[in-house]
């Protein structure tokens, strides 16, 4: 019987969930485990070419919800169809290497105080994605962008060693199912983006920790189905959940914080864009319509963008 469920959440996701499964199918038949595939109501045949694929394999099961439920939301259904001991979240834009989903299980059983870990996450070129964050307070995001203070910041450490963090990008995350039950799952509110922040943060409040694991590696895309449903300036998106995060965790004072260093972060992007034309041309946050709609996205009177039913290009971005 299994004690390990993996868990991907799909949306329109033909260019990437069959290599997705491939990546896994050996290691889940070695660790006995099984996936269920949740489609968010994808409109691309991804789902219906997985289930004929891999629909006969004692390890393979699909479920599908009536419309996209969002990142948070979809993953708390498949996660309340399991009652095994040991969790994974993959999104269905991950290959994993080699071993990889064994070395995760491994180190949550070496560390019986981890309510999750997480792998080393490569760029297709095989070059490092930084995946280790500090908890996004406006303190700690001034210092990721300040080259003199920035070096100890969880972003840019080595990430060579195994270690304790505050959170993990949520492209694989490995949770013990006791942790979740202590913690609760995903706040809903969140559709696309923080949701894993915040699930970490209420984690650490309930006395859980969060490990990185580089000796297993997992490829990341990043960003198949955030680009389709959020058009080109998807990392605006960011903004209203960090905004949400800080309304929801932050101290007094937070979220005016995070307003006033996100202006003038946006303000300087301007600036260095007008100045540096070449600077613009290769990067969009550094784009005179970017940064003017990061600024009033910033100072919007509710912060907060619509739920799951809006997934119109015109309405979301994202800034990390």
């Amino acid at each position: 019987m299994s004690r390990i469920t993996v868990i991907t959440l799909n949306w329109n996701g033909a260019e990437v969930l069959r290599d997705m499964i491939n990546s896994l199918a050996p290691q889940l038949i070695e660790l006995q485990a099984r996936l269920i595939v949740l489609d968010n109501c994808s409109t691309d045949g991804s789902d219906i070419a997985a289930e004929q694929e891999f629909g006969g394999e004692p390890w393979f099961s699909i479920m599908r919800v009536e419309r996209n439920l969002g990142f948070g939301a979809g993953a708390n259904r498949a996660i309340e169809n399991s009652d095994d001991e040991i969790l994974v979240l993959a999104n269905n834009d991950t290959v994993f290497t080699p071993g990889s989903l064994s070395s995760l299980i491994d180190a949550l059983e070496r560390h019986p105080e981890a309510g999750m870990v997480g792998p080393r996450l490569l760029w297709p070129d095989g070059s490092l994605q930084p995946s280790m964050r500090d908890f996004p307070f406006p303190g700690k995001l001034i210092r990721e962008h300040l080259p003199f203070l920035r070096r100890k910041t969880a972003y840019y450490s080595s990430h060579l060693s195994e270690q304790k963090v505050d959170w993990l990008v949520g492209a694989v995350m490995v949770f013990r199912r006791k942790a979740l039950l202590d913690t609760g799952l995903f706040d809903e509110d969140y559709f696309f983006y923080h949701e894993e922040t915040d699930l970490q943060y209420r984690l650490s409040r309930s006395g859980w920790e969060v490990w990185f694991v580089p000796e297993a590696s997992v490829v990341h895309l990043e960003g198949v189905a955030a680009r389709q449903m959020f058009g080109r300036e998807t990392w605006l998106r960011y903004i209203p959940e960090k905004i949400r995060f800080l309304r929801k965790h932050g101290k007094y004072g937070a979220v005016t914080g995070f307003r006033v260093f996100m202006a003038l972060l946006h303000a300087f992007r301007l600036f260095a864009g007008l100045v540096r034309p070449g600077k613009r041309k290769h990067d969009i946050r550094y784009n005179v319509s970017y940064c003017w709609k990061a600024i009033r996205l910033t100072w919007k009177s509710n912060g907060i963008y619509g739920s799951a039913e809006s997934t119109g290009h015109d309405n979301i971005d994202q800034e990390q």
